[in-house]
């Protein structure tokens, strides 16, 4: 398996990249060929191609989450020729904003069904455990069992009834095989990383031997990221490649750490199992 970072708030060795508040990845096994997010906006796209990433090669793009900075690429994609099939959470659609006092800021993707539609692309919904092709699987519906992985308030949605609280239920991850159990591969890890990691190994039955991506322990404090690693080696996990929002204070810590290997996967900067 094959993992490259087309886009990180940061570069990796590749100075030529562009880098941008976002994340996306390109993932490749013996099987499947997948976009895994698309970063906020054409900068993103203009990465791939200077990785000698090819769109028509592609078999799935998967949007992780319903925000601008996983979301908003897309469009750039798909008028580059990306043409294979969107696969999303149910509500990856619905209006994201983040809220502070009277002002609300739009946090969505810029698109919706009817973009997909007009541009002939299917979309497809994972409520649950969807198989792309043998040994890769799009997994949502994430159970909430860790009590102290809380959502911040400010993460809203609004519909025809107001505004209620966003809980990221149209979230979902990527996990593929490897030798001794599965990779994940996170977005943003909105409803908790642990709560993540818990649903994707019950649902495979499998131990997690990698995760890579954002945590969004960007504002956890020192308590809290040594209970999630702690928890994760207790899953099986050696590996992390985190990014995007991890944050600073977890990177520090990680470097601490003597049971895992870590590493902060910056745009280009790419792994292999």
């Amino acid at each position: 398996m094959k993992l490259i970072t087309i886009m990180d708030n940061v570069p990796g060795a590749h100075k030529a990249l562009r880098t941008e508040h976002g994340l996306s990845f390109y993932v490749e096994t013996e099987s499947v060929r997948i976009l895994f997010d698309f970063g906020a906006g054409e900068n993103a796209l203009y990465n791939a191609g200077k990785l000698g990433i090819h769109l028509e090669e592609i078999n799935y793009a998967v949007g992780s989450h319903g925000h601008y900075d996983h979301g908003g690429g897309y469009r750039d994609f798909v008028e580059a020729g990306l043409t294979c099939p969107l696969v999303t959470g149910a509500g990856y659609f619905e209006e994201k904003y983040a809220r502070d006092g009277l002002r609300v800021s739009y946090l969505g993707t810029g698109f919706g069904a009817e973009y997909l539609e007009k541009k002939g692309i299917t979309h497809v919904e994972c409520s649950g455990v969807l198989e792309l092709a043998e040994g890769c699987w799009v997994i949502g519906n994430i159970k909430r069992s860790r009590e102290f992985e809380t959502v911040p308030e400010r993460f809203v949605l609004r519909d025809g009834a107001g505004w209620k609280q966003d809980f990221f239920r149209d979230e979902i991850c990527l996990a593929v095989e490897v030798p001794g159990g599965v990779g994940v591969i996170l977005g943003c890890s909105h409803p908790g990383v642990l709560n993540m990691l818990d649903t994707v190994k019950e649902a495979l039955g499998r131990p997690i031997r990698f995760v890579a991506g954002g945590t969004h322990l960007v504002k956890a404090d020192r308590d809290r990221i040594e209970k999630t690693a702690e928890e994760m080696k207790k899953m099986g996990v050696r590996q992390i490649g985190f990014n995007h929002c991890s944050g600073n204070r977890l990177r520090e810590l990680l470097e601490e750490e003597k049971e895992l290997d870590t590493v902060y996967l910056g745009a280009g900067d790419c792994l292999f199992w």
